[in-house]
């Protein structure tokens, strides 16, 4: 982003006080933009496409005033760029953790992602050893640690950034199935990120029956679509099978439908 680049961006978010960053570059400015001569005109949305000509256009008609930014803005962004290269471009990072590093017992360890979505106590187990300190700081590197550390602590928030880093664990199950827990270095426990559980090959493992529209693949091969199936019975959909099933192989399996009328259709073809 140059220079005109931030301008824009603060016009675009209307009249008032606007402080516009790259946490890439490390880079924040802060401009003030007054109402337009009409006492109204046009606002264009941050998050709209609009081009340089209608942000220009915009500006004609309003106060533009660069500005001094508070320090400890500046300060949070020169944190969060520290982040960003720790994590990997990201003040999210994620790091994928076997279940067996939660030091979890042996029956809790040997679940999947299929039975995590229905287990409220696995659950639990599991975003209690994603927030323990000793398996945070096993699981990630210090240099890490002590960047996130230092932008959650942080006493401003000018930027939203102290709100928006994370930690992101991504918990393998033993057949590869998974799901993402969002830890928060300020709370005990993790908290599973909503509609993660995912299959080995990234495919979505619903939680309930209102999730099952779409289609599931083989994917290439590898996937137990079989168990699949199963899970989707469980939910509560009326499985119907089609194909060759003696000695057939599930290729896909295809739910639509609403409330408790869904159907999945399971697609076996022979091998």
């Amino acid at each position: 982003m140059d220079a005109g680049d931030f301008r824009n961006q603060a016009i675009a978010q209307g009249a008032g006080t606007h402080v516009v960053y790259n946490i890439t570059n490390n880079t924040l400015q802060q401009y003030y933009i007054g109402r337009s001569a009409g006492g109204g005109g046009p606002i264009v949305p941050l998050s709209s496409s609009a081009s340089r000509g209608e942000v220009a256009a915009t500006a004609a008609t309003r106060t533009v005033q660069r500005q001094t930014p508070p320090a400890a803005a500046v300060e949070e962004v020169r944190l969060a760029h520290k982040v960003y290269v720790e994590g990997g471009l990201t003040i999210r990072p994620t790091f994928v953790v076997p279940v067996s590093q939660l030091g979890l017992n042996a029956n809790a360890s040997s679940k999947t992602a299929y039975d995590y979505v229905g287990d409220f106590n696995l659950q639990a187990m599991v975003e209690s050893a994603a927030g323990n300190a000793n398996i945070i700081s096993r699981v990630v590197g210090a240099n890490t640690l002590t960047a996130l550390s230092d932008l959650i602590g942080h006493v401003s928030n000018y930027t939203g950034l102290r709100d928006q880093a994370r930690l992101m664990f991504r918990v393998v199950f033993a057949d590869g199935s998974y799901v993402t827990v969002v830890v928060d270095l300020q709370h005990q426990n993790g908290k599973t990120e909503s509609k993660s559980a995912r299959t080995a090959a990234g495919q979505l493992i619903p939680s309930d029956v209102e999730e099952l529209n779409g289609e599931w693949t083989d994917m290439g091969g590898g996937e137990n679509l079989i168990r699949m199936s199963e899970h989707m019975a469980a939910l509560g959909a009326t499985v119907k099978v089609t194909g060759p099933t003696n000695g057939g192989i599930v290729k896909g399996i295809s739910c639509s439908g609403s409330g408790t009328a869904k159907i999945c259709y399971v697609q076996y073809q022979a091998k």
